[in-house]
């Protein structure tokens, strides 16, 4: 029986690393376009080759997402706001092996947001100024990474909340208006040990 444990554990074929990256963000409903932000991605992954196409990974990470918008008046920057949201996240990737080293993956992510931040030309917003944000976050990804080496591997990633990460700060006039949602491109190293 002792015997038969160990070789199942032995058969069992898990990897594990770290990753870091940047994301470019934006947050859709926020009235502010384009990926300006620019965050850090840094945590740990443990991964499972399921057979020889299909293998899955759980990272564990630290994420940093948000807005940023800038106005520039004759040539003089004149106002800017920004918006950190400082993320823990757990993504569940499944991804399929090509001969190219090209895989496609696709997942899911939970994020718990552990500090956000609002703050324009004049500093930080007072607490009591911020629409309160919700604390999870789900989100789907999908992407394509590369294998670049037996060790490294690269990743680009795009990553959309399927909930809101809070009411609309006003009272939206289009009722078809949700709210806020964090929209991601993650271009991301992953280093196995």
């Amino acid at each position: 029986m002792f015997l038969g444990i160990s070789t199942y554990i032995k058969a069992q074929s898990f990897d594990a690393g770290f990753v870091c990256g940047i994301a470019a963000t934006q947050v859709d409903g926020d009235t502010y376009a384009g990926y300006d932000k620019a965050g850090p991605i840094i945590g740990i992954w443990v991964g499972h080759r399921i057979n020889t196409d299909f293998y899955t990974r759980v990272e564990f990470r630290y994420a940093q997402k948000g807005s940023f918008a800038k106005k520039v008046d004759e040539g003089v920057s004149s106002s800017y706001y920004r918006m950190r949201l400082n993320y823990f996240e757990l993504p569940l990737i499944v991804g399929y092996r090509l001969r190219s080293g090209f895989n496609p993956i696709v997942g899911l992510s939970a994020g718990y947001l552990a500090k956000a931040k609002e703050m324009d030309q004049l500093g930080s917003f007072p607490s009591e100024d911020i629409q309160k944000f919700n604390k999870f976050e789900f989100a789907g990804l999908f992407g394509v990474e590369y294998n670049k080496s037996e060790r490294w591997a690269f990743y680009l990633v795009f990553s959309y909340s399927f909930l809101p990460i809070r009411n609309q700060p006003t009272n939206p006039v289009n009722r078809w208006d949700k709210g806020q949602y964090n929209n991601v491109l993650e271009l991301v190293a992953r280093y196995k040990l």
